[in-house]
């Protein structure tokens, strides 16, 4: 599995990673909780270790705020409040297990293991779609046509998610960027023009009206060319 593990307790989080390593998985470690929404927004998981007692804002937050914005990977908290109370109020806030401080290694592994098998019998797998010429593999997060593959970047792929997503809908900068990049304000920057102009020159036609049309003084709108 390819984890990300949320937690501001350095010894514990390097000795976790460590574990982690040991049993054949890969993991990505962040203290915060922005930030791990963030790195949710540029590389695909497969589950997410969380801490509850975060810097910046709860565990429980941070996983309303990953179901809010569509990430349905499964949750394991991981904390040191061990009370009815807490674990119902993670789970009911969209996580799927629970682990207390301290805990054993074994316990840990074979809770994430549960989690998988749990993940892979109810996930469908994603539909594919077409765009014109391409098909989009949501799986390897790429585009497709015969033997030819254009590969995105996770920024790329993130945002084209979101187009589709409101297709027909006009997007506004401020709604990208808090979609996409996870800025809640506007940096001053052309960053969203820049990225859809990328996304253009990878999935349009040559010679067909453009997927992503702009909507001056609003935005941009995802319209299906048939």
């Amino acid at each position: 599995m390819h984890l990300l593990l949320v937690e501001d307790d350095t010894e514990l989080a390097r000795q976790t990673l460590l574990w982690l390593r040991e049993a054949g998985h890969t993991s990505t470690h962040c203290e915060r909780g922005s930030m791990a929404l963030r790195l949710l927004a540029q590389e695909a998981f497969d589950a997410v270790i969380l801490d509850v007692g975060l810097p910046d804002m709860d565990g429980f937050t941070v996983v309303e705020q990953m179901r809010v914005r569509g990430f349905g990977i499964p949750v394991l908290f991981l904390t040191a409040r061990d009370n009815v109370t807490d674990r119902v109020r993670g789970l009911k806030a969209g996580g799927d297990d629970y682990v207390t401080k301290p805990f054993a290694v074994e316990e840990l592994l074979a809770r994430l293991e549960a989690l998988q098998r749990r993940a892979a019998g109810n996930a469908a797998a994603p539909a594919a779609r077409h765009l014109g010429k391409w098909t989009l593999d949501p799986i390897h997060r790429r585009l497709v046509r015969a033997d030819e593959k254009m590969e995105l970047q996770p920024r790329e792929w993130t945002l084209l998610e979101v187009l589709l997503a409101n297709e027909g809908r006009t997007l506004t900068k401020k709604f990208l960027l808090e979609k996409v990049w996870d800025i809640q304000f506007d940096p001053g920057t052309n960053v969203v023009d820049a990225m859809i102009c990328r996304l253009r020159r990878k999935i349009d036609t040559p010679g067909q009206p453009s997927y992503l049309q702009t909507v001056r003084g609003k935005g941009y709108v995802f319209t299906s060319v048939s």
